[in-house]
């Protein structure tokens, strides 16, 4: 039996509650400094709050590179979708903030420059630096809709930089909070604080901070998923990780583009077998998928996510899965089987056609106290389990004795996560036993 996996201090609540507070402190902290530092005046109200509203907006933005930079200690109590979800919301608040804070100061001034050029080069500057933060913010909203490039994406979302710096000169030499000697020496260090993480991201982790392991073998598994083993190229260890875990994935392949992506391990850490991720060919990266060679390197950086048994202590388990959403789930499935798990567990593993499934024979052979039910929801005539979709009802039938005290772990396409948990939710399943990962670049 294999030994089971232990958590650290990071993966605890009062760690994550600890991360929170700093950053709310972090973020408030220039108002707080900009009231007690400050010179005295008698702006007025819409000044103030035009003025504070720049602060906060620009604080928020700076500590954006610090939630995308992927530290472990601060991914590990949440989960990297869970941090880069709150990323996306807190760069809409950061631009809504600093967007105010020209139009607050017009209105009060009752001036027409908002849009003209006729002012100052430092008002420029951050007019330059307004406006590029815009159409980031945009594009990360809508660049999906836009069909744009995700490497093009990618590099003008990496500009963000830019609109650090002209915000930075523009508040410096403008602002009459930054005028204090403490204020500048803080804001100074925000500043460098930003640059070093913008480095260390796009500089120390593409060339250093990346693991480099070698294409060991290339398996089919259905007529469009393939599963991709690993070994290090420098023959070392293989990464600790916990079973549901994802890496980022970055394939070196002569004559084809190098393009990084989240990718599900689907080995189990127990036994020493090679780490494999299993990867379906579905879009515009991953269509050449099958066309991988053993030898192929790839650059590889993780673990990450908090989509794990090993995190939630439960007396039994209820897997329910949906085409290439099985990953995960059989990684967790091959850590209960190798290290001797008795837990009774349920999967319910959806799929189009009888061809899509994943991994069929080894399900089969899982332990006695594993059950799998499958479901097809355009099966052929000689298929004789279950069809259709999974409704509330086929839940309570199937799997009703586990519902009471079961921890549930739900991957599969959006549309059928959302109708599962709405399914899950009438069937009255306490949200906090309900685990899944909505992740994605």
């Amino acid at each position: 039996m294999t030994k089971p996996f232990s958590l650290d201090w990071r993966d605890h609540a009062i760690w994550g509650g600890s991360l929170l507070v700093f950053y709310v402190a972090l973020a408030a902290l220039p108002l707080a400094l900009a009231y007690w530092m400050g010179p005295a005046s008698d702006e007025t109200l819409l000044d103030e709050m035009g003025k504070g509203a720049g602060l906060l907006g620009f604080s928020l933005l700076v500590l954006q590179f610090a939630l995308s930079a992927r530290f472990q200690w601060v991914e590990k109590p949440f989960g990297l979708d869970t941090i880069m979800n709150f990323h996306k919301s807190m760069g809409v608040l950061a631009g809504a903030l600093i967007l105010m804070h020209p139009v607050l100061l017009a209105l009060d001034q009752g001036s027409g420059s908002l849009f003209g050029l006729k002012t100052s080069w430092p008002i420029n500057v951050g007019k330059a630096g307004l406006l590029l933060l815009v159409l980031t913010v945009l594009l990360a909203m809508f660049f999906r809709k836009l069909r744009m490039d995700y490497n093009t994406w990618q590099f003008i979302h990496k500009g963000t930089i830019l609109v650090v710096i002209l915000g930075f000169v523009h508040s410096i030499l403008v602002g009459p909070d930054l005028r204090s000697t403490g204020m500048k020496a803080y804001w100074i260090a925000l500043f460098t604080m930003t640059a070093f993480l913008f480095l260390f991201r796009n500089v120390f982790v593409p060339f250093f901070g990346r693991k480099l392991f070698r294409v060991t073998s290339v398996d089919r598994e259905s007529h469009d998923t393939w599963t991709l083993a690993f070994e290090p190229e420098d023959g070392t260890t293989m990464p600790p990780h916990r079973p549901g875990q994802f890496w980022f994935l970055k394939l070196i392949r002569p004559g084809r583009s190098t393009e990084e992506h989240p990718f599900t391990i689907s080995s189990a850490p127990t036994g020493g077998a090679p780490m494999t991720s299993t990867i379906k060919a579905s879009g515009d990266f991953t269509r050449t998928i099958g066309e991988t060679r053993p030898g192929d390197q790839a650059h590889i950086e993780g673990p990450f996510g908090r989509f794990s048994l090993l995190n939630y202590p439960a007396e039994s388990l209820l897997f329910i899965a949906g085409g290439v959403g099985i990953t995960p789930i059989i990684s967790m499935l091959r850590y209960l089987r190798d290290t001797g798990d008795p837990r009774p567990a349920v999967l319910i593993y959806a799929n189009k056609t009888e061809k899509d499934i994943l991994f069929g024979e080894e399900l089969a052979g899982m332990p006695e106290y594993v059950r799998t039910i499958h479901i097809l929801s355009s099966p052929n005539s000689a298929w004789q389990g279950s069809k259709g979709y999974v409704t509330t009802d086929f839940i309570q039938r199937e799997a009703g004795k586990q519902l009471e005290k079961a921890h549930l772990f739900l991957c599969g396409p959006p549309a059928m996560m959302e109708k599962v948990l709405e399914s899950l939710k009438e069937l009255g399943v306490a949200g906090n036993r309900i685990h899944y990962e909505r992740f994605s670049l």
